[in-house]
């Protein structure tokens, strides 16, 4: 899939988390590049567990360093700014992500619980952008790849967009 066509996307947590004035270290990125990337998309999916996920990662970094004080304190604010965004889409935990989860548990793929929940959610939408490096070792295994329901989704890193 070229860039160019690509008009939905599902994220993972990592992306979603400087939507809450968290900067994110990862090469090639830069929230400008990022801005110009979803401004050319129809569709934004991001799970309802990366919110969680960015609010505990906020929470943390917050009793560790002052300087997230603002942010935490913004946290409200920005996710209403996303809820309001017509294009981004908040993945509730369904059915079928549950069936595609216990599929993938039955595998042995080596995921978390929360990233096999995010990958069952995205295989819907057909292309994941992530960073994580199990889930990216999920496209090098067979188990994952060959099989019939799985292999609908794409798992692509930043730096591979570009």
């Amino acid at each position: 899939m070229k860039l160019g066509e690509i008009l939905e996307v599902f994220l993972d947590t990592t992306f979603i988390l400087p939507f809450f004035q968290l900067d994110i270290d990862i090469d090639g990125f830069t929230v400008e590049r990022f801005r110009k990337f979803l401004s050319r998309l129809d569709k934004v999916y991001v799970s309802e567990l990366s919110i969680y996920e960015a609010k505990a990662k906020l929470f943390r970094l917050s009793r560790m360093n002052r300087v997230y004080a603002d942010a935490l304190e913004n946290f409200g604010d920005n996710l209403a700014v996303l809820r309001d965004d017509e294009r981004i889409c908040f993945r509730p935990y369904t059915k079928g992500d549950d069936f595609r989860f216990n599929l993938m548990w039955s595998k042995g793929l080596g995921l978390d619980v929360f990233d096999a929940i995010i990958v069952a959610q995205s295989v819907d939408v057909g292309l994941l952008i992530t960073e994580d490096t199990e889930i990216l070792n999920l496209r090098n295994q067979e188990a994952f790849v060959e099989d019939p329901e799985l292999k609908k989704l794409e798992i692509r890193r930043w730096k591979e967009l570009c």
